[in-house]
């Protein structure tokens, strides 16, 4: 599929290359390797203390230190991305990944293997994280870039539930009353993923690319001139819509993933078990994959992404409530109210967008790195006293955490409302649309 659009006394061709949809795979492949790697395990925190001997306080620091790695490893990954190309980035967080999979094998030899592994490939996470945005606009047309926004975020979605059930489809239930059997088990689940890690990273090393031959717009074009990413924090620390955007993403969706990492710590006092976990967050991967779809939908629709992210904060906000009361009422309360807040609180895609847009003509790997790094600030800053609320492990410290939580949520509300929707990178694109007479709009097809 080709577009001409004259560029000041020339025709410059614009194309969508066929290889694109390999390229979405490998991309795909690189970003749920971490996910599957690192959320399988997760609903294992607690037998895994018994089987080692190790304070659970460890294994909870895994879940939160997503977060922790993202704000150390996501300023010297944008620096690689923006000298090297986003296929160097992709690559070294695949081989921390893989390499990552290897240490864990050792399990059983000594627990700490296993720990650093899972740090090594959390070290990875935010070099592809950080690659979405550029990708999408490296290869799709400015209509389709939040449609394969939505798609990533599904499979994104779709690969952390599937994660977190792999121990209980795999191994079943860790035995913790058999020292040698409850270790097994791991060992095994840690071949399988293992195995799974080679299937995901190996590809994206070989054969992923940064970018096509020819750009697919004039703001993925070499033409386009983009501001120095040395300069990309004074810039845009003056970027209130850009600030307001960041810290109200981090509140909604970081906090509720936050919630399902750590939901054994949450819910092990209502007497929840590791099928219950598992099925909550399977319902929630329905909910996200629903979620993705609608809000993908409602932006095509509205043309905005304000009105759409102020709609799915305000609904956040009343299921978190409602979830609270849901945990002391019964468990089919409390999966109702959990898949329909995975629902609504599905706004990655929505968010990654909107920031290119707010902070245009940054580069978009240079924002998303930014936009990654001051967000999971906020969800260290949130997470740490979560952990420390509930090593107390009682249906009164879970209560505190979670209503610590619903403040945080709430508190975005006004955040989103302050946002004004300036779209700076549609603006341009249309601009040069608009010269062919064509009418183009980066939300509608």
């Amino acid at each position: 599929m080709n577009k001409t659009y004259p560029q000041e006394a020339e025709h410059v061709t614009y194309r969508e290359y066929g290889i694109r949809w390999f390229q979405l795979l490998l991309f795909i492949f690189a970003l749920i390797s971490n996910i599957m790697f690192g959320f399988s395990l997760s609903t294992i925190v607690k037998q895994m203390s018994i089987l080692y001997h190790v304070d659970i306080k460890y294994l909870q620091f895994l879940t939160i230190s997503f977060s922790i790695f993202s704000v150390i490893m996501i300023i010297p990954g944008n620096l690689l991305n923006e000298k090297y190309g986003i296929r160097t980035t992709i690559q070294i967080g695949c081989i921390l990944t893989l390499l990552g999979s290897i240490f864990a094998l050792m399990v059983n030899v000594s627990f700490w293997f296993f720990f650093v592994g899972q740090l090594l490939s959390l070290i990875g996470f935010p070099f592809r994280l950080i690659s979405a945005s550029k990708f999408v606009a490296n290869w799709f047309f400015p209509e389709n870039r939040i449609t394969i926004m939505v798609i990533i975020a599904l499979l994104f979605n779709a690969s952390s539930g599937i994660a977190i059930r792999i121990p209980l489809i795999t191994v079943g239930e860790i035995d913790t009353s058999n020292i040698d059997n409850g270790r097994f088990q791991i060992q095994i689940l840690m071949v399988i993923l293992f195995v799974l890690m080679v299937i995901y990273c190996v590809p994206p090393i070989v054969f992923f690319k940064s970018r096509p031959l020819t750009p697919p717009s004039y703001s993925a074009s070499d033409s386009c001139v983009r501001e120095d990413y040395r300069e990309a924090g004074s810039i845009l620390k003056d970027n209130k819509d850009f600030r307001l955007l960041t810290i109200s993403f981090a509140l909604i969706l970081g906090t509720i993933t936050l919630f399902t990492l750590q939901m054994e710590s949450f819910v092990d006092p209502f007497g929840f078990s590791m099928a219950d976990q598992s099925n909550a967050v399977g319902l929630g991967v329905i909910a996200g994959l629903i979620g993705d779809l609608t809000v993908g939908t409602a932006i095509k629709k509205t043309q905005s992404y304000k009105l759409v992210l102020r709609i799915c904060n305000f609904l956040s906000t009343v299921l978190f409530f409602l979830l609270i009361i849901a945990l002391f009422v019964n468990k089919t309360f409390f999966f109702v109210i959990y898949f329909l807040l995975c629902g609504c609180s599905a706004i990655m895609a929505l968010s990654f967008e909107f920031a290119c847009e707010l902070s245009f003509p940054m580069n978009e790997n240079t924002t998303i790195a930014l936009f990654g790094f001051f967000g999971n600030m906020v969800n260290v800053m949130q997470g740490v006293p979560e952990v420390l609320i509930l090593s107390g492990n009682t249906k009164t410290t879970t209560l505190i955490a979670m209503i610590f939580m619903l403040c945080l949520i709430a508190s975005a509300n006004y955040l989103t409302y302050n946002i004004e929707e300036n779209l700076k990178r549609n603006q341009k694109d249309q601009e040069y649309d608009a010269r062919s007479e064509t009418d183009i709009s980066l939300l509608t097809n």
